[in-house]
């Protein structure tokens, strides 16, 4: 068990527990979907396969880290206007 945090625009609009499954998933094939669901729905909201057309996705950013998520280009440039 582990926890997530789900960032729009460098705000936290959600976050919780996350079930993990160690050895599952990989970074090949089907093993990381962005924009589009190929396995197992996670909502019974929907089916899958089934496609993103809520908006556009600019990035994505990955991370298994015990480190909180920073925004290095927002902390650039509040460093740069302090001088």
């Amino acid at each position: 068990m582990g926890s997530t945090k789900l960032y729009v625009n460098d705000e936290v609009v959600a976050e919780g527990p996350m079930k993990t499954q160690p050895a599952k998933f990989t970074l090949s094939g089907d093993g990381l979907c962005v924009g589009y669901d190929s396995a197992d729905a996670i909502s019974e909201k929907y089916t899958a396969p089934a496609r993103f057309t809520g908006g556009e996705i600019f990035a994505v950013a990955v991370t298994v880290e015990e480190i909180e998520y920073h925004n290095l280009e927002l902390e650039a440039r509040r460093a740069l206007l302090k001088q």
